[in-house]
C-alpha cells in the first residue's frame, strides 16, 4: 500500500469511528429521553405507588393500640393485706387515707383512675376509670386519654355510682371484643365449670385491695324506658334500705344460670360487671359479686 492509499484508508477508518460515536451518543440520548418521557407520562402512577408504600408502613403504626400500664396486681396474690407506708414522714392524720403505692404511680399518669380489676387465669387485668361528669368518656379512649383505634377503650364505672362514699353496688362496663380482650371473658361464665375455676374477682381501689366472690351470673338486656315492670339491673347503685338490697339480690338469683351458693347480706359491698351479649337485641351478660370478708378472702379460686 503506497502513501496515498494509506492516508485514504486512515481517513475512511476515522469517518467510520466518528459515525459510530455519533450513533452511540444518539442511542444514549434517545434512552435518556425515553425514561424522562415515561416519567412525565406516568408520573401519577409513580406518585400513587410511592403513596401506597408510605401508607403500608404508616397505617399499622397509627392503628396499633397503646400498651396498658403494668398491672399493679402481681400474679400469685391471694388474701388482701393492709398496706403500711414505708415512709416515716410526714405522718398522715388518723382520718387521712393513704393511696396504695402502685396506684399512686398510676394516678399521677391519669387522675381518672378509680382502681384495677383482675380475674386470675384470664386476660382481664385492666385499669378501671371513673368520669361521672362524662360517663362514656373512656368508651373508646385508652388509658392515655387518646382515641383508641382498636375501639377497646377502658373499663369504666357507671357515672351514677359514687366512690366517696362508696355506692352499695359499683357497676363496671366494658366492651365484648372479638379478639378476646376486655370483658369478652365474661361470656365464658355461662359455663358453670368455668365459674368453678374462676370464682373470685380482684378489684383494688386507689386506697385498698379487695377480693370479691361471685354471687350470680345471668343474661339480661337494656330495656326501653317505657318498659317498667322489668328488672333493670343497671339502675341499682345504692340501697336506701334492706328491702331494696334484698330485692336486687332476689332478682339476680331468680335469673342466675346456676347456683353459686353465695348470698350477700344487707351491708355487703357489691361489684357488678356487664358487657354485651348478642343472643338478643341489647343483650347483656352480668356477673354480680360481693366483697369477701377477711376470713373468707382467698379461700378458693384465688390468684
Amino acid at each position: 500500500m503506497d502513501k496515498k492509499e494509506n492516508e485514504q484508508y486512515k481517513r475512511k477508518i476515522g469517518e467510520e469511528q466518528g459515525r459510530n460515536e455519533v450513533g452511540a451518543e444518539d442511542s444514549h440520548g434517545k434512552a435518556a429521553g425515553g425514561v424522562i418521557a415515561f416519567l412525565k407520562r406516568w408520573k401519577w402512577l409513580v406518585a400513587v405507588c410511592a403513596a401506597a408504600v408510605c401508607l403500608a408502613i404508616v397505617i399499622p403504626l397509627l392503628t396499633q393500640p397503646k400498651p396498658l400500664p403494668p398491672s399493679p396486681i402481681a400474679e400469685g396474690t391471694s388474701t388482701p393485706t393492709p398496706v403500711v407506708s414505708a415512709s416515716p414522714s410526714p405522718s398522715p392524720s388518723p382520718s387521712e387515707k393513704q393511696m396504695l403505692p402502685d396506684m399512686a404511680k398510676l394516678y399521677v399518669q391519669n387522675p381518672d383512675l378509680a382502681g384495677w380489676l383482675k380475674i386470675g387465669g384470664t386476660v382481664v387485668d385492666y385499669p378501671v376509670m371513673f368520669t361521672p361528669e362524662d360517663g362514656e368518656y373512656y368508651l373508646y379512649r385508652n388509658f392515655q386519654k387518646e382515641e383508641d383505634p382498636s375501639k377497646e377503650g377502658c373499663l369504666f364505672i357507671d357515672k351514677n355510682c359514687t366512690l366517696e362514699p362508696r355506692s352499695t353496688n359499683l357497676l363496671v362496663h366494658g366492651h365484648n371484643m372479638k379478639n378476646g380482650s376486655m370483658f369478652h371473658t365474661l361470656l365464658e361464665y355461662q359455663d358453670e365449670a368455668y365459674y368453678k375455676e374462676h370464682k373470685t374477682i380482684r378489684f383494688d381501689t386507689l386506697y385498698e385491695e379487695g377480693e370479691y366472690e361471685i354471687v350470680s351470673v345471668f343474661l339480661s338486656k337494656i330495656y326501653k324506658k317505657s318498659e317498667t315492670d322489668v328488672f333493670k339491673f343497671y339502675q341499682f347503685y345504692d340501697a336506701a334500705n334492706r328491702k331494696q338490697f334484698d330485692d336486687f339480690i332476689s332478682n339476680c338469683k331468680e335469673l342466675e344460670l346456676y347456683d353459686t351458693g353465695v348470698v350477700p347480706a344487707y351491708g355487703d359491698e357489691l361489684l357488678t360487671l356487664s358487657t354485651c351479649e348478642y343472643s338478643e337485641e341489647n343483650g347483656r351478660i352480668v356477673v354480680v359479686a360481693r366483697k369477701a370478708k377477711a376470713d373468707t378472702a382467698g379461700a378458693d379460686g384465688g390468684f
